[in-house]
C-alpha cells in the first residue's frame, strides 16, 4: 500500500481532534477548542513514526510521550494527577477507537488498512473516516453523560477571605466530602492548603482544634474564623477556615458542601 504523508498526517489530526474530545468529556476537563486542535497536530506529526523501523521500545516510549505531550497541551501540565488522568483516558480511548476501526475491517473484509508500529493508516475516504469518528466521539460522550448523572458534581467557585490584616481571593472547589463543622458554634469549616492558611492567618491569631476522623485515627485541624469571606454575591463570617492535611493540588481551597445552599440561595 502507498502511504500519503500528507493523508496520513491529516488523517490522524482528525482522528485525534474527536479521540481528546472524548477525552474531555470522560474525565470532564476544561478546554477551549484552540488547545484541542493543538494537541491533534501534535498527535498527527507523531503519526510520522509510521516509517520508523526497528527502534524497539524506543518506539513505546516515543508513543508514551507523544501521548503525554498532547495531554499536556490540551487539559494542561498542572496538577501533575491531573495531567497523568487525561493521558490514562487518552490511552483507554485510543484502544477504543482502534477496536472499532478494527472491526469495521474485518467486517467489511477490504483491504484498506495499514497497521505499523501502533499506528493506523486508512486507504479510504477522509469523509468516511470522520463519520466513523465522529459516531466513535457521540458513543463515548453519551457513556460520559450517563455516567454523570450517577455521579455527585463538584463546582467551582472564586472566594475572596478577609481576615483583620489582609485579603485573598482564589479559585475553590465545592466538594461534597467535605461536610465538617466546628463543634462548638456548629459552623462549617473550609479546607485551605498550607500556603494559603499561613498567608492568612499568624500565630497570635485566635485558633480553634477542630477534631476530625481520617483513614489513620482521629486528629485536630488548626482553623481560624476570618473577618469574612464572599463567594459570588453570598457573604458571611459564620465560618472557619482549617489547615488541610494534605496537599490540595489544582485548588487551593475546598468549600464545605453546607455553604452551596447559602450561596444559592443569597
Amino acid at each position: 500500500m502507498i502511504v500519503y504523508v500528507d493523508v496520513l498526517i491529516v488523517i490522524n489530526i482528525l482522528v485525534n481532534y474527536f479521540m481528546l474530545l472524548a477525552v474531555k468529556a470522560m474525565g470532564r476537563f476544561d478546554t477551549t477548542r484552540w488547545r484541542i486542535l493543538s494537541g491533534s497536530i501534535i498527535g498527527g506529526l507523531s503519526s510520522l513514526l509510521l516509517f520508523f523501523d526497528n527502534l524497539g521500545v524506543m518506539m513505546t516510549l516515543l508513543k508514551i510521550m507523544s501521548a503525554i505531550i498532547m495531554s499536556a497541551v490540551t487539559f494542561g501540565i498542572k496538577p501533575v494527577k491531573k495531567l497523568l488522568k487525561s493521558t490514562f483516558w487518552l490511552f483507554a480511548i485510543c484502544f477504543v477507537f482502534g477496536g472499532l476501526m478494527l472491526a469495521i475491517y474485518m467486517l467489511t473484509e477490504t483491504d484498506i488498512m495499514l497497521y505499523k508500529n501502533g499506528i493506523i493508516y486508512f486507504d479510504i475516504d477522509i469523509t468516511f473516516l470522520v463519520v466513523c469518528s465522529a459516531v466513535s466521539y457521540i458513543v463515548i460522550t453519551i457513556i460520559a453523560k450517563l455516567t454523570d448523572k450517577k455521579a455527585p458534581k463538584s463546582k467551582e467557585y472564586y472566594i475572596k477571605i478577609e481576615t483583620d490584616k489582609k485579603i485573598i481571593s482564589c479559585r475553590a472547589l465545592m466538594d461534597t466530602g467535605n461536610n465538617l463543622r466546628e463543634p462548638f458554634s456548629n459552623y462549617p469549616v473550609i479546607l485551605a492548603e498550607k500556603s494559603v492558611f499561613e498567608e492568612l492567618f499568624e500565630v497570635d491569631d485566635k485558633i480553634r482544634l477542630i477534631p476530625v476522623s481520617t483513614v489513620s485515627g482521629e486528629t485536630l485541624l488548626k482553623a481560624y474564623r476570618p473577618k469574612q469571606i464572599e463567594i459570588e454575591n453570598f457573604k458571611t463570617d459564620k465560618v472557619y477556615i482549617a489547615q488541610s492535611l494534605a496537599p490540595l493540588d489544582e485548588y487551593k481551597i475546598i468549600l464545605n458542601i453546607n455553604l452551596e445552599g447559602e450561596i444559592h440561595n443569597d
